[in-house]
């Protein structure tokens, strides 16, 4: 992970940025351009009467146009962000091709991708990317269970025969063969796929590493079958060379002869290796996890960070809705455009320690609390009180903690205590009748209310059902009354998802899916962040407030 005290040059600048006026960078962000962080241009603009003129002008689900910037009357509407470009690559007859099967949540194909990447590479071969899938993903399954099932799901026949004319799903009852289910309707509407250069800037990784990218060729593809696959690259049985994985954790890799192994994984296979193959085609089963490819060259971290950067979720839509809740959020609170800078506990304690005058606390600190399934529903009673212990440090300027994702497992990179601090002190909790009178408030006074007593504003991203209902997340709303959920907005702010549609599902409505992008975007754009330690979407979020900051820094230098 990048981190500015690692890297003195860009501390000194991130300083020198802070300390003096970044009113040239907020210039910069409104003429953005798309290999940048998508920044609308009313970002901190967003007052209680542009929202209201907002809805006048755009009450419908329609209000959303990636067209012309202004209405038929002349009035601006949305400032026009470029789309993202499709990747163009013509195959050639002696290219050597990498590929791998997608699996889970979009955090976990994203971290897969990012190996792929990085194995592309060092093996110089053309990197053919799979489609994202988003909503009820496929989860891991042994070989070779996962190739049918992924040419099931990208099958196109679906897209004629599960919805009508007018584009409404046919219901289709799942047809049962013997102990199976076969794939039908029912299946294929619940997850949208979307190709990867549709929502984040791979054009990053095609560029030479001159230019800031990884000069690796990529070609995508929307048909997930492998006989497709084989037809189109026109290669020959023998040209192909498929790892088969029993496990999810089958094959760990390795760049340095000598170093000791992962024991986590059941067999090793260097880059020497898997260089030494000759077939055209390398397909890899499965290779998701954060330590599946050991690297040691110095370059590795820098290629690293490039495609973590490359792969932010960058479709203006997701800017443009973001904008409506956070311009909500940061009305009337004394904070200039430029003063929000997105920091880590490193980079805050630099802050603090560079200044002269008394640190400035922030006014606006985000949250990520994974709350869903699995294992973090089951902690959720043990991590809400570091949460709040360790956001309230933060509020009061007595933070200790070297990373801003807690958790009660897997304390990697942490200085957490040995006993949790909730077992050892009580939870603070704001005065009572503070509580109880800006509990009684609907949210525009709320808002308003929490900007003029100066009270830190925390936005709260979850997946817990009805959160500001639920009652392991009370112990957060009684320490902040200032807590704001994505529940708590009018649902105005979806009008900008609703008439995007993906070019491999275009007729499924992408809205409920690309709410988690909101929500990682409006905790990227908060002066303080405290995540999930284990959640990999609470680690995309960090990755994406380092590349908002690094960001800053490129255009500052470069201006300079």
């Amino acid at each position: 992970m990048f981190l500015l005290k690692t890297n003195p040059r860009k501390k000194t600048v991130l300083v020198i940025m802070i300390v003096f006026s970044l009113l040239m960078i907020s210039l910069q962000l409104v003429r953005y351009q798309y290999d940048g962080i998508p920044l609308p241009s009313r970002l901190l603009q967003w007052s209680t009467d542009n929202y209201n003129e907002f809805m006048n002008n755009n009450g419908s689900t329609n209000g959303y146009d990636t067209g012309d910037n202004d209405d038929k009357n002349g009035s601006p509407r949305f400032l026009k962000s470029p789309q993202p470009q499709a990747i163009e690559h013509v195959p050639t007859s002696d290219e050597k091709y990498l590929t791998y099967l997608p699996y889970s949540r979009f955090s976990n194909q994203r971290s897969t991708l990012l190996n792929a990447a990085l194995l592309a590479k060092y093996l110089n071969r053309t990197l053919i990317v799979p489609p994202m899938f988003l909503g009820s993903a496929n989860g891991w399954s042994p070989a070779p269970g996962l190739y049918r099932v992924l040419a099931n799901m990208t099958d196109d026949q679906f897209q004629d025969r599960c919805f009508d004319v007018e584009g409404n799903v046919i219901p289709e009852e799942p047809v049962w063969q013997g102990e199976e289910v076969a794939f039908g309707c029912y299946n294929f509407t619940t997850y949208a796929m979307l190709p990867w250069s549709w929502a984040t800037d791979l054009h990053r990784l095609t560029r030479s590493e001159d230019e800031g990218g990884l000069g690796i060729n990529i070609m995508e593809r929307s048909d997930m079958s492998l006989v497709a696959l084989q037809k189109e690259l026109d290669l020959p049985e023998e040209e192909l060379y498929l790892m088969q994985d029993n496990t999810r954790y089958q094959w760990h890799i390795y760049e340095k002869d000598g170093d000791p192994r992962n024991l986590r994984y059941q067999y090793e296979i260097s880059l020497r290796e898997l260089d030494g193959i000759q077939q055209r085609l390398l397909h890899f089963y499965g290779i998701f996890g954060y330590d599946r490819l050991e690297l040691d060259s110095d370059e590795s971290d820098e290629y690293r960070l490039r495609i973590e950067q490359a792969l932010i979720f960058r479709h203006p839509a997701i800017g443009e809705a973001s904008a409506m809740i956070l311009g909500q959020l940061l009305n009337g609170i004394e904070k200039e455009e430029s003063e929000l800078v997105p920091l880590d506990p490193y980079q805050a304690q630099e802050k603090e320690d560079q200044e002269q005058e008394e640190y400035e606390l922030p006014r606006f600190v985000a949250a990520h609390v994974r709350a869903g399934d699995g294992v973090f529903l089951k902690k959720l009673k043990d991590r809400v009180p570091e949460f709040v212990h360790q956001i309230w440090d933060i509020m009061t300027g007595n933070e200790t903690t070297t990373d801003d994702l807690i958790g009660s497992t897997n304390k990697i990179n942490a200085t957490q205590p040995t006993v949790p601090r909730h077992k050892l002190f009580p939870l603070p909790k704001a005065p009572y009748e503070l509580r109880k009178e800006l509990s009684q408030m609907d949210l525009a006074t709320r808002l308003s209310e929490c900007a003029k007593r100066n009270e830190m504003v925390l936005y709260v991203a979850t997946d817990a059902e009805t959160p500001r209902q639920n009652k392991e997340l009370k112990p957060i709303i009684d320490a902040f009354p200032c807590t704001f959920f994505m529940d708590d907005f009018p649902r105005d702010w979806r009008i900008p998802l609703t008439n995007v549609r993906s070019p491999l599902d275009p007729k499924k409505d992408l809205t409920e899916y690309l709410v988690m992008f909101v929500d990682a975007t409006l905790c990227s754009w908060a002066e303080r962040f405290v995540g999930t330690r284990t959640s990999t979407f609470s680690n995309y979020i960090k990755q994406f407030r380092h590349a908002i900051v690094d960001e800053m820094i490129e255009r500052r230098e470069f201006d300079a």
